[in-house]
């Protein structure tokens, strides 16, 4: 296996790049650096529990629909909206 993208540890530091080749010896490494996740080179996984963006932000709207009034609630809601564009790499939805 080789990594799709960088490793980076808790605090942020870039522990490899991408096109590292993956054996027993770093895999060991990284866990003992309680690096939490790798991503590698092949074909992506769709996750049971996983929506494309846009139903993401189809519900998060309804389940924010309820308290529009609410000024702190909307400002909660647009944190995790943005939150969402920057993990999934889209300008706006």
């Amino acid at each position: 296996m080789k990594l799709a993208q960088e490793v980076k540890d808790a605090q942020g530091r870039v522990l490899c790049g991408p096109g590292v080749e993956l054996d027993q010896d770093l895999i060991e490494r990284f866990e003992k650096m309680e690096v939490k996740f790798l991503v590698v080179e092949g074909h992506p996984v769709q996750f049971p529990w996983e929506r494309p963006l846009e139903e993401e932000l189809k519900a998060l709207e309804e389940r924010f629909s309820r308290v529009a009034q609410d000024e702190r609630l909307q400002m909660l809601k647009e944190v995790i909206r943005a939150f969402w564009l920057r993990q999934k790499g889209e300008g706006s939805a």
